[in-house]
């Protein structure tokens, strides 16, 4: 049986433009789940749109539409855009979806039912823009949010909380005290910004607007927000449905590994109320929860006020899908904010695609080409003991940082694997090789030389998914299946002739 990953992103608000957080939180999850597929994984991926709520309601009325009929090329933009990225989703849900909508009633009935909900008043401060009743220190000393920089309204009405006081003590010491969310430094900021002042039971139902999944018990009440969307993650794999397949193989089975990610601003709720709706529902834990930062703009946060928001389809249309997923993975370390400028992106691209991994594989199959008319004969070839060594090193690393879900310190291994390669080429100067007719040397250098980058490349396979197809057929393993198996084991391998050269990243002026 091979062994299961499940990886999700949030479920996106459907209420402005695209924006490259959206394209952020994607990309790592794509990139892990082809990494997975590479290490043989049965793997299911989940993104989708979180629809209902009064921000919608709202903007759909502005706009003299239903709601449902305002969402649509909104949704379709998400679809749009993923396509443009090569984003290899499993399933796309919508929170409108029948099937979520059922199922949510079906939850909250079994949550009443067990006692962990029950009918009372809230009385509080709303944020529209976050769905959210804020507490003291979200808030900022002109009333505004912290988050959205919105003005909050007061709100004074019947609802029906969950019980999330009931489990401070799982919280404690169980959920933050376990490797369940990381990196592990946010889980003190949970801790002792959210958990430890005490928990309190979480209002899950409105009545101030319909635009919502209304409840069977009270129809006047619809689901609010959290409990409409964290449970998008089970129910779109059939969670309390006729076909709960998927269900069993990527929850229900505790071998099954599931990452969870998230944007730092909704972190609380993912490892907090959802981990209790969890444990409510009798159901285990996600593996892990990954809190990546946000991305800044000259060290700010990009926002639509300052103007300085990355429209993701103009980037990809400037520089490719590859670019932007390379920056992404690479420049935007999931364990601290990251900074994305045209000027950042621009010298990031030059230095390491077109330099680095481009004009590696452009130089060496020139040199294979001239000096060997592109090809290598696959007999007696002495590898260089130490670039060998490099190459062997960097999978080893590279396996164990992508096991940790460290993309930019994998791709990092890859990049080091590359400066050694060039590195070698100027020590060993082919080209004087090739002038003093020492041969047998030349083509040592040159296996060595094609065997390392082959290694480069594929490593690149779950990051670079429109070019990977050029670079393998550029470095002479065209239509070869490469795997770990078989790039631990070169003679497995055997090189083709190469081909006319292609210049795969182009520098930018």
């Amino acid at each position: 049986m091979p062994k299961k990953f499940y990886v999700t992103t949030p479920i996106y608000y459907p209420s402005g433009n695209l924006h490259i957080g959206h394209a952020y939180t994607t990309t790592l999850a794509d990139i892990l789940k082809r990494y997975k597929d590479m290490q043989g994984y049965e793997s299911f991926f989940l993104t989708g749109s979180d629809e209902h709520g009064q921000k919608i309601e709202e903007k759909a009325r502005e706009a003299r539409l239903t709601p449902i009929d305002y969402l649509e090329d909104k949704v379709e933009s998400f679809k749009t855009l993923w396509k443009a990225l090569k984003i290899d989703y499993t399933k796309f849900i919508r929170t409108t979806d029948s099937y979520h909508e059922e199922t949510v009633k079906k939850i909250f009935t079994l949550l009443l039912d067990k006692g962990f909900i029950y009918k009372g008043n809230y009385e509080g401060l709303y944020c529209i823009s976050c769905e959210e009743f804020l507490n003291a220190d979200q808030i900022d000393e002109n009333n505004m949010c912290k988050i959205s920089n919105t003005k909050l309204e007061l709100v004074k009405e019947e609802t029906y909380f969950l019980k999330t006081s009931l489990f401070q003590e799982f919280m404690e010491n169980e959920v933050l005290a376990s490797e369940f969310l990381i990196p592990a430094y946010r889980r003190n900021e949970m801790l002792n910004s959210f958990v430890k002042p005490e928990l309190k039971d979480l209002s899950v139902t409105r009545t101030s607007f319909s635009w919502g999944i209304p409840i069977n018990e009270d129809p006047k009440h619809v689901v609010y927000v959290w409990l409409d969307a964290l449970t998008n993650y089970i129910t779109a794999l059939g969670y309390l449905q006729n076909d709960d397949l998927n269900f069993q193989k990527f929850w229900a089975d505790e071998n099954t590994e599931i990452l969870q990610l998230a944007g730092k601003e909704i972190i609380r709720f993912h490892s907090i109320y959802w981990p209790i709706i969890l444990k409510s529902l009798g159901l285990r834990q996600p593996t892990h929860l990954l809190g990546h930062g946000w991305i800044l703009s000259k060290d700010t946060k990009m926002s639509k006020s300052l103007g300085n928001v990355i429209d993701p389809i103009d980037m990809i249309n400037k520089y490719g899908a590859d670019a932007l997923r390379f920056y992404i993975g690479y420049e935007l370390p999931t364990e601290k904010d990251g900074n994305f400028t045209d000027d950042l992106f621009i010298e990031s691209f030059n230095a390491h695609l077109a330099n680095n991994v481009g004009n590696l594989i452009s130089r060496t199959n020139q040199m294979i080409t001239k000096y060997f008319d592109g090809f290598i004969e696959n007999d007696n070839i002495v590898y260089d003991d130490n670039l060998t060594a490099k190459g062997i090193e960097t999978i080893n690393l590279y396996i164990q940082n992508m096991d940790q879900y460290k993309i930019s310190d994998a791709i990092r291994n890859i990049l080091d694997l590359g400066n050694a390669c060039n590195k070698y080429i100027e020590e060993t100067m082919p080209w004087n090789l090739a002038k003093e007719e020492k041969l047998d040397e030349l083509k040592n250098v040159m296996a060595t030389l094609q065997r390392n980058i082959s290694i480069m490349v594929f490593l690149l396979k779950p990051i670079l998914v429109e070019n990977y197809a050029d670079m393998i057929e550029q470095i002479g393993l065209n239509g070869v299946e490469l795997t770990f198996d078989k790039i631990n084991n070169w003679d497995k391998i055997i090189f083709k002739k190469l081909g006319d050269k292609k210049i795969i990243f182009k520098r930018v002026n």
